[in-house]
């Protein structure tokens, strides 16, 4: 059966979309996650002390937690696809000045990438709601798998472009800006698309949160879980390599077991949604990412052989899967995509703040202590604070703009 011009155009601008999801999935993780193999480099080469070093993750997520707010004014003006295309923008140039060898442009460049990462953050979860709302936990799983297959990517190849002949530490950070590049392109591509939708107004919610949000129980639980479960991810992408290297392995291996450690996070984040989405409530899931993530941490803290491979697939299959249920329970906590995104913009601006805590503190503590022992009891502290907030979080309770539960 032959399709008409517009089921033909349809198809097109669906695809387009699909593409541009990935693709903007890839570039939320990855300008993170190649920068802890890379540690010892920029360490030696600028001369920077490790709470410098921690302001590397640490400066992303505090520009997630005070740019998010203003998300929805940019999404309310422009829709949420032209928002995401500027925010890709802003992302490329950031990726390009960090890299080009001074502390001050390091820096820059790390708090404009973040701005770029927050606005996919919030917007994304909204956007799979808006557009696929048949498809909620497929379509989250996939978004989930290509952010965190390229974060784990980014991480393993990091170190080995850095050390060739050819490249360096500032090649290895400025071959990520090629995805939100080509996440530029997709999107202008649908722009006819866009535009066209822009007439009848989808893509321009109010994800403003509003003051009876921050009344709600279920949003607060919502928001801690978010914010605890950012803070241990962010951690180890920061200092899992440093970790390594005191336990005797090379920086190539510390680069591999962070890939390692995310290649845990692929398959909870593409199974997990679409479990999630299908169970009445999900307060037993949540409590169980916890726990596996408390056990994963614990057995990382205590091993000094391969075997601790084990443990570190242990430790990114319950980040994995905390990671998806924060993002189901924008969709599942709430009745439309203007309440999705308001919750969204809420436990992503309140949570990253908390989460940004969590790269800093661990290394000034590793300094003060001279180890990573205290560290790593913070992490196992922080996960039982996940499974607790995730009994309360995984329930089957609305939360709206207007509902006091």
């Amino acid at each position: 059966m032959q399709l008409s011009p517009e089921e033909q155009s349809n198809r097109y601008y669906t695809f387009l979309l699909i593409l541009a999801i990935l693709i903007i999935a890839s570039t939320l993780r990855s300008p993170m996650t190649s920068v802890g193999p890379l540690v010892p480099f920029i360490r030696e080469d600028l001369q920077i002390s490790n709470s410098t070093v921690g302001l590397l993750n640490t400066l992303p997520l505090i520009a997630f937690g005070l740019f998010s707010p203003f998300v929805p004014r940019l999404s309310r003006k422009y829709g949420m696809e032209v928002t995401l295309m500027l925010a890709m923008v802003v992302l490329s140039f950031g990726i390009f000045i960090r890299s080009t060898g001074s502390v001050s442009l390091l820096l820059t460049g790390t708090v404009l990438l973040g701005i770029g990462i927050a606005v996919g953050n919030v917007l994304m979860p909204g956007l799979i709601k808006m557009s696929f709302p048949y498809r909620i936990g497929l379509m989250t799983g996939i978004y989930s798998v290509s952010m965190n297959v390229f974060g784990a990517l980014a991480s393993g190849i990091s170190v080995p472009v850095a050390s060739s002949a050819l490249f360096s530490w500032q090649s290895a950070l400025q071959l990520w800006g090629i995805l939100s590049v080509v996440a530029i392109i997709v999107l202008l591509m649908r722009l006819p698309a866009i535009l066209a939708e822009d007439k009848k107004v989808p893509g321009k919610v109010n994800n403003q949160p509003s003051s009876a949000l921050f009344k709600s129980k279920i949003a607060w639980a919502v928001t801690l879980y978010m914010g605890f479960q950012s803070f241990i991810p962010y951690s180890i992408f920061t200092w899992l390599p440093d970790m390594m290297l005191e336990k005797g392995f090379d920086a190539t291996e510390a680069g591999w077991f962070m890939a390692i450690y995310q290649a845990g996070l692929i398959p909870a984040t593409f199974i997990v949604p679409m479990i999630a989405a299908k169970m009445h409530n999900q307060r037993m899931l949540a409590f169980l990412s916890g726990v596996l993530l408390f056990t994963g941490l614990l057995g990382t803290s205590l091993s000094s052989s391969y075997f601790i491979l084990v443990f570190l697939i242990l430790t990114g299959m319950g980040a994995g899967t905390t990671f998806s249920l924060a993002m189901m329970f924008f969709v599942l906590r709430t009745r439309t995509v203007t309440e999705s995104a308001q919750l969204s913009g809420m436990a992503q601006s309140v949570g990253y703040l908390i989460a940004a805590t969590g790269p800093i503190l661990l290394g000034t503590v590793a300094q003060w202590t001279n180890g990573w022992t205290v560290p790593y009891m913070i992490l196992m502290g922080v996960a039982t604070c996940i499974a607790l907030f995730g009994l309360v979080a995984g329930q089957n309770k609305l939360v709206t703009a207007d509902s006091k539960e």
